[in-house]
């Protein structure tokens, strides 16, 4: 189209002149009347050229000198004209942060897959509200971009659980949000704080007291994805337990996990009290104190498919994280099966320590070791999952699994585990150290 038509249609929907159909645009007091053209919409959209055949045969027999007003509550003013504005003259330059999930919405109510797709490309950081735009891609069903809202969203945490906007997210995102092992976060107490602060803003919104029965009840499911056994006994004793929110029981589950963890792994239900709350750790929550006896290390295989096509025994290692006063790595490694109807790849995983900064000049701690591979996929409740809990007790430097899955599978895009797009895949380890 050339610069003087769309140069004249952008006059005619900034007058209004020939408009021949009206908008009320808005709710309450933000609600605004635009002007614009039947025919241009039509072009542009289906469910305008539907609503527009629908209205001609109900108005058949009334004044059709009348310029009809179409009344549009459930989408927002800006959005509307940024949408008119893009039918006009395919140009995006007015979205931005701030109306980019409103036109989004507009996008999707009628049907303009073009504009849809340019408020998707928005950087998140610009994004007004994050949480919002991750609310509107489990409602729309779109997997990669409420992928790749949970990822920023964990990836910023620590500043977006401190914001005003996550005190408005339902309790559902908050359960999901406090599932994700890709959570960072300085520590599981600093969560515990957050999910108290947005139970009291949850209460106030309610017009109810902050009581431990309240907070409890608002909390809900996402109560047992806080992993209280992650969080330094002290901190647990002195600034969670007084709140109330946990039962006698639960408290007990807690302190009997931080007394005995190896028992969990090895005869959990010959303890005296269940432990209802998760324990393992958290990808990003890499702590590093000498004394500590639990620990999630990760490696992120970056160009997953060049490393696939590499020989046998090609491996990739992670950064080490400290546990116990000694040195982790996650290994992983090509390895290969053969048969008689010829050979398979095997991505084996396995982990290693290094003890020799040790001060007494050797460790020997018996150690256990949860394997799991990182779901790439995004549900609302469900952002991360575990392959197979496969847990190892050992007292050697090193542990594994020479044919944990094979290339084939790892890499098949139903199984969750593998991101196409970005041609990666995050492996996990969780530690605990008798």
């Amino acid at each position: 189209m050339s610069k003087s038509v769309i140069a004249g249609l952008k006059l005619m929907l900034s007058t209004g002149e020939y408009a021949d159909v009206h908008f009320l645009v808005g709710d309450g007091e933000e609600k605004e009347l635009l002007s614009a053209h039947k025919l241009i919409l039509t072009l542009a959209s289906d469910v305008f050229e539907a609503m527009f055949r629908f209205d001609a045969k109900k108005e058949q027999g009334e004044n059709a000198a009348n310029c009809h007003v179409m009344e549009v509550p459930d989408v927002e003013a800006e959005a509307f004209k940024v949408m008119l504005s893009f039918i006009y003259s395919g140009e995006f330059s007015e979205l931005n942060g701030d109306n980019a999930m409103a036109v989004l919405c507009a996008a999707k109510k009628y049907n303009i897959p073009d504009l849809a797709n340019a408020s998707l490309q928005v950087p998140l950081s610009e994004l007004h509200n994050v949480f919002f735009a991750y609310a509107y891609a489990c409602i729309f069903e779109l997997e990669d971009f409420s992928g790749q809202c949970l990822r920023y969203i964990c990836q910023n945490a620590t500043k977006l659980f401190e914001s005003d906007d996550f005190l408005q997210i339902d309790q559902k995102m908050l359960s999901g949000l406090l599932q994700s092992d890709l959570l960072l976060f300085s520590d599981e107490f600093q969560l515990w704080k957050a999910s108290i602060r947005w139970a009291d803003a949850k209460c106030r919104q309610n017009g109810i007291e902050c009581s431990q029965e309240n907070r409890r009840a608002v909390l809900g499911p996402a109560l047992f994805k806080i992993r209280f056994p992650n969080i330094y006994e002290e901190d647990f004793s002195k600034c969670v337990v007084p709140f109330g929110v946990l039962t006698m029981e639960e408290q007990y589950g807690i302190y009997q996990y931080n007394s005995h963890p190896y028992l969990y792994l090895r005869v959990p239900d010959e303890l005296l009290y269940a432990l209802k709350f998760p324990s393992h750790g958290r990808i990003f929550d890499w702590n590093t104190a000498k004394g500590n006896r639990r620990g999630t290390l990760a490696l992120e295989i970056e160009k997953l498919s060049e490393f696939a096509g590499e020989k046998v025994g090609s491996r990739r290692l992670s950064d080490a994280v400290h546990i116990k006063g000694v040195s982790w790595q996650i290994e992983a490694q090509i390895r290969q099966k053969r048969n008689s109807e010829g050979s398979t790849d095997y991505l084996g995983f396995y982990l290693w320590y290094d003890a020799s900064n040790e001060e007494e000049g050797y460790w020997r701690n018996e150690y256990s070791a949860t394997f799991r591979i990182v779901w790439q996929k995004s549900k609302a409740a469900n952002s991360t999952g575990t392959l197979s809990d496969r847990v190892i007790n050992n007292t050697k430097n090193w542990l594994g699994f020479d044919f944990f899955i094979t290339f084939a599978e790892l890499m098949n895009a139903s199984k969750g585990f593998y991101n196409k797009e970005e041609d990666k895949v995050t492996l996990a380890i969780d530690v605990t150290v008798k």
